[in-house]
């Protein structure tokens, strides 16, 4: 049986969703960008690592690739993690 919840509620601007373009087209995420910590030899480095989470109803089929603009940065989907649950995270990394 498939997942069926309306998640709506859930991506609601006014609450804890902002909002974003993927490939052009207007959606409601959750934007995360925190610290990430790497492993460079001895020194080690830290980064950020921004991420969206959104209904996968909205990924496109082939979103690798895709523009997203959040909180006025421009980034570019790296990769699709879709959960099973109808939620899907997308990896960003910053435009060139």
């Amino acid at each position: 049986m498939a997942f069926a919840e309306d998640l709506t509620l859930f991506f609601n601007t006014a609450e804890f969703a902002v909002s974003a373009t993927l490939g052009g087209v207007a959606v409601s995420v959750f934007f995360n960008n925190g610290y990430s910590a790497g492993s460079v030899g001895s020194l080690g480095m830290g980064d950020t690592s921004p991420s969206i989470t959104l209904p996968t109803a909205q990924v496109p089929a082939s979103p690798i690739g895709l523009s997203v603009v959040v909180q006025g940065a421009t980034y570019v989907v790296a990769e699709h993690q879709p959960n099973a649950t109808g939620i899907s995270t997308l990896l960003l990394e910053r435009a060139p």
